[in-house]
């Protein structure tokens, strides 16, 4: 049982599955959904959802106009 507040690592199942994927704006990696999240900037005067793998988010990448709160998660 996890700790209450804790992120759930992904599931083997959802690793393995290519088509759950997506692309981090701040690396370029392709990673799996369970592993990013998607923050919301401003592009062109428009909100905007950029998805970042968790380990360029816990670094501190934001996009531009970003804010909102983020909470680190498990890599």
């Amino acid at each position: 049982m996890q700790p209450s507040g804790a992120a759930s690592m992904p599931s083997d199942k959802a690793k393995l599955n290519k088509s759950l994927v997506a692309t981090c704006v701040a690396c370029n990696k392709s990673v799996s959904t369970e592993s990013a999240v998607a923050l919301t900037g401003i592009e062109d005067g428009r909100h905007k959802q950029f998805v970042v793998c968790n380990v360029c988010a816990n670094k501190g990448w934001r996009p531009p106009g970003f804010a909102g709160l983020y909470t680190a998660r498990q890599e």
